[in-house]
Order: structure tokens, then C-alpha cells, then sequence
């Protein structure tokens, strides 16, 4: 790190001084409000100077900074102010002409609120407390915020953001400098080898293994799990197990970890050997983690594609054999007649039988008997012990893995070292006592030979289920990975009082039965007074009865105006309608270079857009660069590289969505608190874990990867993720409410059936989110009560299983640890989802998240059936979700829409870059049509905000996303 890094990002170095426009009287009056003292020095200044001194006093007592745009300022804070001073209303804000006046008035301001200006004392005393939290290893932007509230404490007026971020970067470098020598000191040369040997392209390969380990993995295959298990072994080699590094926090690992991905090796060698040798230590500690995790997932994937295969090929050996048993049944039905019109006094001999019926024919239809008779019980117990030889190529390396159980699944290591014995030679069988508990029903039945002997190739394939299974729902874990840990070290240990009332805002324990209980009962009290007058829903015979869902059809009148505001929104290219977001937004100004690129690129504007376009529109550098006059492809690789990736794309995004929900229209459709999340396919041609197959749309063959994005009401998309097709999208819910970085207040959200479970019910409702899905097969849903003896009205036949709330009550500090963690990011939401989902029923604490699920699924599919605008409100939202994916589809036209690489990063980067551009053009849309609607109203068309609020936002025909690029631009 050196004192030209930039390591802050426009959003962090940017520290906004004013109220957003939808500030309430409360929050002005608190921080706006001038005290009597106040007044009477202003008095002290000329009378149209008192404002704009008034302004600076608020301001540094509120930001510890004078406001140098006072003009920005808004209005109504403005208006505010001249009421205190009883000054005459005016269109500007007057400042001090001569610049010797404008200091004084500030310096006097300065001395009258006690702060004094950041000068060399000042900076002498706030290096040596900046020096304390870098060696508690504070990363320099969280260390950046740390130093402006210790200044604004000790008030000291706060200095620019970078005069501070240089000062936080040298004292960083300084620190870690230290921090990295003595890191070195520890490793021996032999270590230091290994290193070295990491970074240099062997003679028979291409790359680096320093490049290899940085790769994504492909699909799951015996040769790419064998591959992946030799670069674990590789690092494992290095001695990386010999070195602990307490001081190092997992967040500061990370940050130098991210440092090391970005360069290569030939870069990572130019570096000084403290610094080479100490960030090689925490790359090498970070992809340990993250290979293991690759490692456990290749497994679930290879076994999964397994079965899938045997269960295939066990289905065509099916109806082969039903086909061959059919003159086998014609036969039998003959024999069986013969046989039963025989008299009970006839003697039969089979000579005579043999006479009616052939003999040949009979013994083999008896044969096609027997072979079915076996399909059906050992078939595919028989078909995976087949497999076993496939499996034994990478499973013996695979065990070699650091495994760890939770309590109760020892049997589980008992089984793993009987394996590693065996596999070292010094065992020759599996012993009679030998754990069998985890072999699945389909190879028990093959588990033992005639003579009583366990087979090793049933019982080791059974153990691959078994760790599968038990890896997805934490049983088995692997300490030193990620994901993969013991489930408790993803959820804090403590939960305080004030943390459950001020933060989650939930009951205490003693409270949470007679919470819910009121909760659940005054659900139902209000579902009684209402379903009498909704026709939607009925009870006969003590079963639901829905009504089917009629699309409520759109009114001429809405469909007239929207024929007007396509017809009149002008044809633009893509290009063109970045420029012109980018001018009201300046969302660029977010993308910052990493570490040691500060140096901008020539023509960096043009290609930054260049490069942003080639990403959403999947065309990649190589045909952008052939698409763009002025623009190389190494520029075009220069600015991806070291500018483009998550945060900053994300941080982008961001800024449109919060200026496109401070425009008015958007207001028409929503206020920003509800949402809605769906997943979107894409094909991918290249190998990658991350794919999967997809039947539905893409056959049995060809594997697809999802993205899944979170729209608002007002049809912005504030989070985006890259999923596989495989588990079920209710996963990945929590992970954009919770990551939602916008100004948009989500309060509510919604998914269609494959986004719901009951445990999500649960967590939503704890972490404050009301959930409600569109539930598919709605009327079938179990319906649960509190008291199985209370008696529930009309509802009481559907109420007929109960839930268990003494269990939620046992387990109520446990959740809010789960919940708390979650809200503070300890651990990735999906993660812990999938080990909840995957541990009932045997774990109580995912029963008790289950059974509060129940009764919040409960409560809100009684509303449901009652309540007619929650159901428009639910189908509005998705409609718009399931409607924004079309302009996804017209802008990602590259490759037929199909991603050419299997590198998570790369589609990530991507998928990312679609959604800030369908961002950028639904905030233009939003300009326009506003524009359409108000020269409509001034020529005396009627509209009101609810026919607005049905118009798309997101019409696409006039956007051109293809062609030549910048043509007379820039």
C-alpha cells in the first residue's frame, strides 16, 4: 500500500450534508433548530449575512464540516431558519463577497461553537490513536469513518476527505509494514520456497499455481474433484498449517486476500519480500477456506448428477422390462385359466399341461418374473454399487479432508477412519461392528454377502450419501472452510436486552408466548369479521374453496395513454442513455481503481462505458472493442480489471435507484416498501459448479444458472445474485433484503410458491420483514391452531393440527441469536437457511423456527383468503417482477443470451452490470414519460396517479442496444 492508493470509494469519500427531501418536522426541528444563544451571535454579523452563518453553525454541530454548497440546501431547512432569524424571505443565500470576510465569519463561528481547525496539532494527536486501531487490524475505510468521529468528539473541525484519507493511508502502511515484518520473521525458508514455488509457471503447465487457485471450479466431475483435491494438497504442502496468525481478523484476512486476487503472479513477485511473503500467507488462508467449500459442494454435485444418471438409466431397465413381460403376462393368464378349468376331482399331469401351454414359453416368462421382481428390489441399489469403482477415483483423497461432527453424528468419523485405515492398509475388512446406520434403504438390502460379511463397496457408497446429506445439514462440517462450519460459529453468543427491543423488536422471552398468542388470535378475529363479505374463498364439507384469480382486466383509458407514451418516447441507444443518466447522476464517479491503480486509462470515460455496456449486453470486450472507434481491447481489459467489479458496481446501482425513488412519478407507483423476488434463467455453454441442469426450459442436457434479483414497487432492482437452478429460490430471499444498500424502506416482500418455506416465514417476521407469497395450491395448505381445545369459529375444521409454541417459547433466544446474526451479516442468510432447512426434524432449533413458521404462514393465509387488497398487492408486485424480465432479455442479446464462461466472478460481474443498466433506463423511462404526462395535462388531459400508476415504466422498443457504439459520442 503506498500514500497514492485510493481506497475509498466515491460513495464513502463523499459525505453528504443535507437532508434527503423526505425529512419529517421532527427530524428538521432536531437538527435545524437555532437555541437562543445562537441567535444572539448571529446578531453580532450583517443581517444578510445571517443565514448563511446560521447554516454553518448547524452544520458543524451536526457533521463537524462547513456546507459549502449552501445553495443546495433545501428549502424548506432554509425557510426554517429565516423564521428563527426573522429574516425577509429571498431567492439566494448571501456569502461574503471578499474572501478575507468569509474566513473570519468561519473562524468566528469556529471559536464560538469551541471547535478549533485540523492543523498540525491536531494531526499529531490523531496519529498515534490512528496507529492503536490499525494494529487492532481496522481497515482503512471502516478506519477512515472511525477517525472522523473521533475528530467531530474531540471537535475538530474535519478536514477534507482526502487530506484524511491520505493520513489514514500512510499510518496504514506504516502499520502493516510492521505487521508484515513480523509475519516474515516467523516463516522458515523452506515455507518461503513454497511460496516462491506458488508463483512461478511450471515447464509443463500454462499457469501459475497461484493463477490455478484462483480459478472457479467447473462441474463436478471425477477429474475436476481429483484436480481440486490436488490443489488442496498443494496448499496444504506449503506448511500453511504450521503458521497461526491470531491477530489477523477474519475481515482484515479478507481485505488483503481480495488485494492478492487482483494482481498475478509476475506482480506479486515485483513486491517487497515482507510485503509478497505476508499477503501470499492470507491468500493461501483464504482459499483454504474457500476450497474446502468448492470441495464439499463438487460432492453434493457429483453424487446429485450420479443419481440423477442411475435413476435414469434404472427407469429405462424399467420399461425395458415391462415391454418383455408382456407375452411373460399373456402366458401366466393362459396358465391360469388352464388351472382354473380344471374340475376339483381332475387329476392334471404336466405332460397334459405341457400339451396347452409351451413349456419354454412358461419357464421364461417365469424368468422375466424373477429379473422384475429383482429390478424392483435391488435394481438400484445394484446400479449405484456399479458406480462404486467411479466413485473410488477421487473419494480415498476426498476423506482425507479435515472432517468434524456435531454431537451425535460420531458414527459418521467412526466411518471416515475406518475408510483411511483401510485405504493406509492396515486394515484388510471392515469389522462386524462397523457403523451401518447411515446407509440409505436402497443399499442396505446389498449391504452383506452370503456370509453375513459387510460389502466395502455397498457400505463406502452408502458413506458418500451419507456425508452428502450430512455436510448439506451441518452433522459433518469442515472447521477450517467458510460455509461449511459448525453451525454455532455462524450466530453470535450473546444477545442482550436492548439489542432484542431496540434492534430486532421482538419480545423478550417471557413475553413471546402471550405476544404471539395475541398476535395469532387477533389474526383470526379479524380473518371472522371478514370472510363473510370476501367471495374469494368459502368453506364446504370442512375444506377450503377457492375462487380462481381473474386477471383484473386494464381500462381503455389506460391502454390508450400507454399506446401514446410508447409512440412519443424517443428512439435512443444504449450508449446515448447512459451519457445522459450519467450527467443527472454522475454514477460513474463510483467506479474507483483498486490498490496501486491510480492512474487513469486514456479516453477513461469512454471506455469505462464501453466496458460497462460489454458486460450487460454480453458482448465481451473482445466484440466491443471491434465495436468502438478509439477503444483497444487492452483498455477495454485495463478498465475491467481494475475498476469493474461488485461493489463498485454496486454502489452505482445504488445511486440510480435512490435518485430514480426521489423522482416524483416514482411515488405514483409505490413507496418503496414493498418488493418482490424471482429468479431469471440463462444458459451456460462453459463447465461450471455453478450450473445445473434446468428440464423446464432447457432440456435435459443443457445447464443453466439463475439470476435473482430484487425488484421494488416501484420497479428498481436493489439487489442482484447469481444463483444455480438447483435448490430452491426461497434460499436467497433474506440475502437481498438484508444486503439492500438503496434508501429504499423495504417492509414488505413477496415471492410465487418456489421462493417460500415456513422457516423463511419465520426469520422474515424476526428480522422485521412482513413475507407474503403468492402460495401455489393454496387450499391444500396445512393450516395450524395454538390451542387445540379453543374454539376457532368457522375456521376451527381447517385449524386441525396445532403448532408447538412451547417449543418457539424453549428456543425464542436462540432464533434472535440466528436473526441477529443474520441482520449483522455474521454469516451469508442463504447458508444459514439451507442448514435449518436441511437439519428438521431432527434439530430442535429448526423445529422451533418451523413450527413459528406455521404460525405465521397461518396467520397470513387467513388474511389472504379474506382480504382482497393484500391479494391485488401480491400479484401487482410479482407481475412487475415477472414483467421487468424482459428488458433483461433485450439488453443481455450477446451470445444468443447465453453465458460463454463458467467463472462465478465474470457472470457475477455481468449479471451485476444488467441490472445497473435496466436501472439506467428505467430511471430515464421515468424522465421521459413524466415529460410526456405533463405536456398531455398542459394541453388538458385529465390523468390522475391511478391510471398512471398502471403504465409500465419499463416499455424497451425505442432502446437500441446493438449496432456500432458511440458513433459521434465523446
Amino acid at each position: 500500500m503506498n500514500t497514492k492508493e485510493q481506497f475509498l470509494s466515491q460513495r464513502q469519500r463523499y459525505q453528504p450534508i443535507t437532508l434527503p427531501e423526505e425529512f419529517t418536522d421532527e427530524e428538521m426541528f432536531r437538527d435545524w433548530q437555532l437555541s437562543p444563544e445562537d441567535c444572539q451571535e448571529l446578531k453580532k454579523y450583517q443581517k444578510r449575512f445571517r443565514l448563511h452563518l446560521a447554516i454553518q453553525i448547524c452544520s458543524v454541530r451536526l457533521y463537524g464540516r462547513f456546507l459549502a454548497q449552501v445553495d443546495n440546501l433545501s428549502p424548506r431547512i432554509a425557510s426554517h431558519l429565516r423564521q428563527q432569524l426573522n429574516l425577509p424571505v429571498a431567492l439566494k443565500i448571501r456569502v461574503p463577497e471578499r474572501e478575507a470576510t468569509y474566513l473570519k465569519q468561519l473562524q468566528n463561528i469556529l471559536k464560538y461553537l469551541g471547535f478549533r481547525r485540523f492543523d498540525a496539532s491536531a494531526k499529531q494527536e490523531l496519529k498515534p490513536w490512528l496507529r492503536q486501531q490499525a494494529q487492532q487490524r481496522a481497515l482503512p475505510d471502516k478506519l477512515f469513518e472511525q477517525a472522523e468521529i473521533y475528530l467531530f468528539e474531540r471537535q475538530v473541525l474535519l478536514p477534507g476527505p482526502t487530506v484524511l484519507e491520505r493520513l489514514v493511508i500512510r499510518v496504514c502502511s506504516e502499520v502493516h509494514l510492521q505487521l508484515f515484518e513480523a509475519m516474515f520473521e516467523q516463516f522458515s525458508p523452506k515455507f518461503r520456497r513454497m511460496i516462491d514455488q506458488l508463483l512461478i509457471v511450471p515447464e509443463d503447465k500454462h499457469y501459475s499455481e497461484f493463477a490455478y487457485l484462483k480459478v472457479y471450479p467447473p462441474a463436478a466431475t471425477v477429474t475436476s474433484i481429483k484436480s481440486y483435491l490436488s490443489r488442496y494438497q498443494t496448499l496444504v504442502d506449503t506448511g500453511i498449517d504450521d503458521y497461526q496468525f491470531p491477530t489477523l481478523t477474519p475481515a482484515f484476512l479478507e481485505y488483503l486476500f481480495k488485494q492478492a486476487k487482483r494482481y498475478n503472479a509476475s506482480e506479486i513477485k515485483r513486491f517487497k519480500k515482507h510485503k509478497r511473503y505476508a499477503i501470499m500467507v492470507c491468500f493461501l488462508l483464504e482459499t483454504r477456506k474457500l476450497l474446502l467449500d468448492y470441495l464439499a459442494s463438487m460432492h453434493d454435485q457429483y453424487i446429485a448428477n450420479l443419481v440423477r444418471r442411475l435413476k435414469n438409466r434404472y427407469e429405462e431397465k424399467h420399461r425395458e422390462c415391462r415391454q418383455r413381460q408382456k407375452s411373460a403376462v399373456d402366458t401366466m393368464l393362459k396358465m391360469g385359466q388352464v388351472l382354473l378349468g380344471l374340475d376339483d376331482d381332475q387329476t392334471f399331469t404336466k405332460t397334459e399341461l405341457w400339451k396347452q401351454i409351451d413349456e419354454g414359453e412358461f419357464r421364461s416368462s417365469l424368468e422375466e418374473f424373477k429379473a422384475f421382481q429383482r429390478l424392483e428390489e435391488y435394481g438400484y441399489g445394484e446400479l449405484l454399487i456399479n458406480a462404486y469403482p467411479t466413485l473410488r477415483k477421487y473419494f480415498p483423497d476426498f476423506l482425507q479432508l479435515p472432517f468434524a461432527a456435531a454431537p451425535g453424528n460420531e458414527d459418521l468419523l467412526d466411518a471416515i477412519h475406518l475408510v483411511r485405515q483401510f485405504n493406509a492398509g492396515k486394515i484388510k475388512g471392515l469389522p462386524g461392528d462397523a457403523p451401518v446406520s447411515f446407509v440409505p434403504k436402497d443399499l442396505r438390502k446389498l449391504l452383506h454377502d452370503e456370509q453375513g460379511q459387510l460389502k466395502r463397496n455397498a457400505w463406502e457408497m452408502g458413506l458418500a450419501f451419507a456425508l452428502r446429506d450430512a455436510l448439506r445439514s451441518g452433522d459433518l462440517y469442515l472447521p477450517q472452510s467458510k460455509h461449511h462450519i459448525s453451525f454455532w460459529e455462524m450466530t453470535l453468543t450473546e444477545l442482550s436486552d436492548q439489542t432484542v427491543d431496540e434492534v430486532l423488536e421482538q419480545p423478550t422471552q417471557e413475553e413471546a408466548a402471550l405476544v404471539l398468542t395475541e398476535e395469532f388470535n387477533h389474526a383470526v378475529r379479524l380473518a371472522q369479521e371478514s370472510f363473510p363479505t370476501d367471495s374469494f374463498a368459502h368453506i364446504q364439507d370442512n375444506e377450503l374453496q377457492l375462487k380462481r384469480y381473474t386477471k383484473k382486466s386494464k381500462s381503455p383509458k389506460v391502454d390508450a395513454l400507454q399506446k401514446v407514451i410508447n409512440s412519443h418516447l424517443p428512439s435512443i441507444r444504449i450508449e446515448q442513455l447512459l451519457l445522459e443518466v450519467d450527467q443527472r447522476i454522475s454514477f460513474t464517479h463510483h467506479f474507483t481503481p483498486v490498490a496501486d491503480h491510480l492512474s487513469k486509462p486514456r479516453h477513461f470515460y469512454k471506455t469505462l462505458l464501453a466496458a460497462l455496456l460489454a458486460q450487460a449486453t454480453n458482448l465481451g470486450v473482445v466484440a466491443m472493442s471491434a465495436s468502438v472507434e478509439g477503444v483497444s481491447l487492452d483498455m477495454l481489459r485495463r478498465v475491467t480489471q481494475d475498476y469493474i467489479r461488485e461493489e463498485t458496481i454496486v454502489a452505482a446501482s445504488a445511486a440510480i435507484v435512490n435518485q430514480h425513488h426521489a423522482l416524483p412519478l416514482s411515488s405514483v407507483y409505490g413507496s418503496g416498501d414493498i418488493s418482490s423476488s424471482d429468479a431469471q434463467r440463462f444458459g451456460v455453454r462453459a463447465s461450471s459448479l455453478l450450473a445445473s441442469y434446468y428440464p423446464r426450459y432447457y432440456g435435459y442436457y443443457d445447464k443453466a444458472i439463475g439470476i435473482y434479483t430484487h425488484v421494488s414497487d416501484q420497479y428498481s432492482v436493489y439487489s442482484t445474485k447469481v444463483i444455480s437452478c438447483k435448490p430452491r429460490e426461497a434460499l436467497y430471499v433474506l440475502d437481498g433484503l438484508l444486503e439492500n444498500n438503496t434508501v429504499l424502506p423495504i417492509r414488505a416482500h413477496t415471492t410465487d410458491t418456489h421462493g417460500y418455506t415456513e422457516i423463511l416465514f419465520a426469520l422474515c417476521h424476526l428480522l422485521g420483514f412482513y413475507f407474503m407469497p403468492r402460495i401455489k395450491d393454496l387450499k391444500e395448505q396445512q393450516l395450524y391452531r395454538l390451542d387445540k381445545d379453543q374454539d376457532y369459529g368457522i375456521f376451527s375444521p381447517l385449524l386441525n393440527k396445532t403448532a408447538n409454541l412451547a417449543l418457539v417459547v424453549e428456543q425464542w433466544n436462540e432464533m434472535l441469536k440466528v436473526a441477529m446474526s443474520l441482520r449483522q451479516r455474521v454469516a451469508p442468510a442463504h447458508v444459514v437457511l439451507e442448514r435449518l432447512i436441511n437439519s428438521f426434524p431432527s434439530d430442535r432449533l429448526s423445529k422451533a423456527f418451523t413450527h413459528l413458521g406455521r404460525i405465521l404462514k397461518t396467520q397470513y393465509i387467513l388474511r389472504y383468503i379474506t382480504d382482497e387488497d393484500l391479494r391485488r398487492r401480491v400479484q401487482l408486485q410479482l407481475n412487475k417482477g415477472e414483467y421487468r424480465h424482459r428488458l433483461p432479455r433485450r439488453i443481455f442479446f450477446g451470445d444468443q443470451g447465453e453465458f460463454a464462461t463458467g467463472q462465478y466472478q465474470e457472470i457475477m460481474n455481468k449479471a451485476s452490470c444488467l441490472s445497473l443498466v435496466s436501472n439506467a433506463v428505467l430511471y430515464w423511462n421515468t424522465l421521459k414519460i413524466n415529460d410526456i404526462v405533463e405536456e398531455l395535462r398542459s394541453q388538458g388531459e385529465v390523468i390522475d396517479d391511478e391510471t398512471l400508476s398502471h403504465i409500465s415504466l419499463l416499455p424497451f422498443r425505442h432502446l437500441v442496444p446493438h449496432g456500432t457504439y458511440f458513433t459521434g459520442l465523446l
